[in-house]
């Protein structure tokens, strides 16, 4: 379920909170290969620009 909320956080571009999404994925993952993934994810989400929303 978090990496599924990670996707989408990083499509809606809230990073920081796709980031961490990734996070608890990786921590919960049965397998090395899934791990690598969403350690992938979390760079990705952490590399990306910020952007400004309006308040």
């Amino acid at each position: 379920m978090p990496s599924v909320r990670g996707d989408l956080l990083h499509k809606l571009g809230r990073y920081e909170e796709a980031r961490a999404a990734f996070e608890a994925a990786a921590a919960l993952a049965d397998n090395r290969r899934e791990h690598d993934l969403l350690k992938r994810r979390v760079a990705e989400a952490a590399g990306a620009p910020a952007v400004q929303r309006p308040l």
